[in-house]
């Protein structure tokens, strides 16, 4: 109690900790969606995006010519990706029945219920014997279905392949295959977009995967078609060991001059790393992320500057006091962490009146809800408002203490060094 009166009886210690319940304030603000956003985006995705490329496919023929044609069209397709599956090390190739998985792109979200429990999942086609599980590397947790088959013998719009996470969320258990799922999908009938109930048999059950960068929900369910879709991009499986950008550069001028038919070729090739990355950039979370970014890179540098020079100056008008201490006996290493016990005292307790003051900001309008779910079958820290303030607080006062600390150390430590008599000059 006593050093909290000596620290708050300085007039330049009061300024000091309403600068710091600012700080708290305007970091909180800042850095709350930054620090979900980055939690979400580091998620695993759920499968081996480093060894996989993808071709962007084109044509010259219209959209009209294909569809009149088809059959000879999709012909040539096929021998684009055998062309494909022939190249120096690649392992597999399959052509995405619609965009491929991972790009923020692909299926609809949609609803799936059993016996009154629903849950959101993203719906994604694939072509029957493509082997798609295969070449995103995504594993079966169906012992009757082992990856190598999940694409083979599957029923049009019948039978469905489901995630973990849509499993245990629905049923749970993982052991559902056989069992019925009923999902409202979204159909064209008519000439009109209406929704209808549908209903599907599990086939298998695979393991979780995201559908983009910042995507929080693992739900998922894989739907076999056999409709034919044009200009389907090609995803490609390097062999173990192979780097796709490498790959990339040393195949560019073989790919160009091999990979084409009488009507279709390759437009461009990337890794597919790059490719969500690029996705997620357009996507309405990705343009708000970058805008948090430079949100908080904007606060951190006025806290760096703002904070660091009035500890500079905090510190160093205490140099005769330091002087008096060093005289009475006091060590130069009791002085120094004299000083830094009284900014952690002083960050502390401001810190802590900075989150009072946003926790009631915070219960009136709400915390970061860019990744809410909504019939989620995943719960993360940031869907309790409890967790997810303990744990956003606990983080600015980690930011700020650590700068305070810093800002201290460094006159603190010099002053703490001087000699007794330079430090008493001015007194």
């Amino acid at each position: 109690m006593k050093q909290l009166k000596d620290i708050f009886g300085r007039k330049s210690s009061r300024w000091l900790f309403l600068e710091l319940v600012l700080v708290t304030f305007a970091l909180w603000w800042a850095f709350d969606p930054i620090l979900v956003s980055a939690y979400v985006t580091h998620l695993p995705l759920g499968y081996d995006a480093e060894r996989l490329v993808k071709l962007e496919v084109a044509t010259s023929v219209t959209r009209e010519e294909q569809d009149k044609h088809f059959g000879d069209f999709l012909d040539e397709e096929e021998l684009l990706l055998q062309k494909a599956r022939e190249l120096d090390d690649v392992e597999l190739a399959y052509s995405a029945f619609t965009n491929p998985m991972g790009f923020g792109v692909v299926g609809m979200s949609c609803n799936y219920f059993v016996d009154g429990d629903t849950l959101t999942g993203w719906r994604y086609e694939f072509a029957p014997e493509s082997r798609m599980f295969e070449v995103y590397g995504i594993q079966s947790l169906t012992p009757e279905v082992p990856t190598h088959e999940l694409t083979h013998d599957c029923e049009d719009d019948v039978s469905v392949i489901i995630t973990r996470t849509m499993a245990m969320g629905l049923y749970g258990t993982t052991d559902v295959a056989g069992r019925k799922l009923t999902g409202r999908v979204h159909t064209y009938d008519d000439g009109d977009f209406k929704w209808v109930n549908r209903d599907y048999r599990i086939r298998a059950v695979v393991e979780d995967v995201r559908h983009y960068e910042h995507d929080r929900d693992l739900a998922c369910i894989f739907i076999c078609s056999d409709g034919y879709q044009s200009n389907t991009p090609i995803i490609l499986r390097l062999r173990n060991g192979v780097n796709a950008e490498r790959f990339i550069q040393s195949h560019q001028r073989q790919v160009e001059t091999e990979l084409t038919t009488e009507h279709y070729y390759v437009r461009s090739m990337q890794s597919c790393l790059d490719a969500q990355s690029d996705a997620s950039r357009r996507t309405n979370v990705g343009r708000t992320t970058r805008r948090n970014l430079l949100i908080a890179a904007f606060f951190a540098v006025n806290l760096s500057f703002g904070v660091f020079g009035t500890l500079l100056m905090y510190t160093r008008q205490r140099r005769e006091e330091t002087g008096i201490r060093r005289a009475f006996g006091a060590t130069k290493r009791n002085v120094f962490l004299g000083f830094l016990r009284e900014a952690w005292l002083l960050t502390t307790i401001s810190v802590i009146v900075g989150c009072i003051i946003e926790f009631q900001f915070a219960a009136a309008g709400g915390l970061s809800d860019e990744y809410a779910g909504v019939h989620s079958a995943t719960h993360f820290w940031f869907d309790s408002f409890g967790s997810h303030f303990l744990v956003v607080s606990a983080c600015v006062y980690l930011i700020i203490l650590c700068a305070v600390l810093i800002g201290t150390a460094i006159p603190a430590w010099r002053i703490s060094r001087s000699e007794i008599t330079e430090s008493l000059k001015d007194e």
